[in-house]
């Protein structure tokens, strides 16, 4: 690896050989040092999880001009955990991007998302992250635009400070883009969620669907901007605690 270059650290939930993270991987060595800890296969919806009751392994797939690949078997967060610890124990990335992703994780569903959730990590660890989806879940889709957003965010972050605990979300549209905007995560729920059939011994069974539903309508939020076509960015914060809140019980408990 180059010491000059920046070191960028690209994991995701869709797994190692997933085009969104094989070609963003790419573009990035344009400018960057890659090295990519990925889950083996997919793994979307994991959001945080880890790997407690067997040990993980660390599989090498490829290294060569400025790229270094691994599978592991965990989650998207073993991914960083593990690869920090194994791979970065000496100097850590200057960049942990997770993506790009199959599919949009605006909303609600930042809570869900393993994308998001090997982001999330990475900022528990003290690193600058970045999580990065396109709102498409076609086989191969055109990453195009989400890379050129990507990077366009990547470029920044590794220059401008990030405060600690702070982490950043970006979606992208399919389609023409209009352009970037700075904006909340939408707030709201899944609705329609399961959908009722049967196995072929009768059993009845639910597979997920749904849809989200946000608490307000045309909200210049991630949801609606996205919809609208724009790229939307979204910091996100690992501290959960409502203050306001805080405020409250305080006057009513003690």
């Amino acid at each position: 690896m180059n010491p000059i270059r920046p070191h960028i650290l690209l994991c995701n939930d869709d797994g190692f050989r997933a085009p969104g993270i094989q070609q963003l991987s790419t573009a990035l060595l344009a400018f960057a040092d890659v090295t990519i800890v990925a889950p083996e296969g997919p793994r979307s919806g994991f959001s945080s999880a880890i790997t407690s009751n067997h040990p993980l392994r660390l599989k090498p797939r490829y290294e060569g001009n400025g790229l270094r690949v691994y599978s592991c078997e965990g989650a998207p967060v073993d991914c960083v955990k593990l690869g920090l610890h194994a791979l970065f124990a000496d100097a850590a990335p200057d960049l942990v991007i997770s993506g790009i992703n199959h599919g949009s994780n605006e909303g609600i569903c930042v809570h869900y998302s393993g994308t998001v959730g090997a982001a999330r990590e990475a900022c528990i660890q003290g690193l600058k992250a970045l999580a990065t989806s396109i709102d498409d879940t076609a086989l191969r889709p055109d990453f195009g635009e989400a890379i050129a957003y990507t990077i366009r965010v990547a470029r920044q972050m590794l220059v401008q400070d990030m405060p600690r605990g702070r982490f950043l979300s970006l979606n992208v549209p399919r389609g023409e883009v209009k352009g970037l905007r700075i904006c909340p995560q939408s707030s709201g729920r899944f609705v329609d969620e399961y959908m009722k059939s049967s196995n072929a011994r009768g059993h009845d069974v639910f597979w997920l669907q749904g849809y989200q539903q946000p608490d307000r309508e045309g909200a210049e939020d991630d949801l609606h901007l996205m919809r609208s076509g724009y790229a939307t960015l979204t910091p996100l914060m690992i501290d959960q605690t409502d203050y306001e809140l805080l405020q409250v019980l305080e006057g009513s408990f003690c």
